[in-house]
């Protein structure tokens, strides 16, 4: 046998690999989600809040986060929330009642109603915008969009949110927590 013989199979193998590291759908390459921002619900352009503020009937109603990030409310005008949590809302409204002298000590509630649609692609049965609901995981997202396709990767999807200014991708495990505006990707298996 001779030399060229020798390496034929361990140059055939190599080959292979490049091969099918080529064909690889680049979720390896991706962070995890739970490191690219918080799984914590904050209110963003487009999501309907419910706000109720003790003693206080002029205030209380439905509004919807305009595109600078703030809702206009009686009293007290624009309050930019864009960004914020419930609680910091909540508190943010206060503070702003207090500085307009409409109440001493004021109880907010803030609500969510209709909160930014979540978009899922790639391998699953009905690919397409859905409704964002509460305690939304990856496995019940995939549940809403029919499940997976026979060809998809299950598992692990890869999920990009707004965080900040910005937009990030992440790898995502089926328990992961969904928030609103998030797109998940289900890749396609190679083999």
């Amino acid at each position: 046998m001779s030399r060229i013989q020798k390496h034929v199979p361990v140059l055939f193998a190599a080959t292979c690999l490049a091969l099918l590291g080529g064909c690889t759908s680049g979720i390896g390459e991706l962070p995890p989600l739970e490191s690219i921002g918080s799984a914590e619900l904050r209110l963003a352009p487009g999501d309907k809040i419910r706000i109720a503020v003790q003693d206080l009937d002029t205030m209380d109603g439905e509004y919807i986060v305009d595109e600078t990030g703030s809702v206009s409310l009686p009293l007290v005008n624009q309050v930019q929330i864009s960004g914020l949590s419930y609680v910091e809302v909540q508190n943010a409204i206060a503070a702003r009642l207090v500085e307009n002298d409409v109440l001493k000590e004021p109880n907010v509630t803030v609500q969510p109603i209709d909160l930014r649609p979540i978009y899922i692609m790639g391998e699953v049965r009905s690919p397409g915008e859905y409704s964002f609901r509460q305690g939304l995981t990856v496995f019940a997202a995939v549940s809403m969009a029919g499940g997976y396709t026979y060809r998809a990767k299950t598992g692990e999807v890869a999920v990009t949110r707004s965080v900040g200014d910005r937009q990030t991708t992440g790898i995502a495990t089926e328990d992961s927590p969904i928030l609103p505006g998030d797109r998940i990707r289900v890749y396609e298996r190679w083999f």
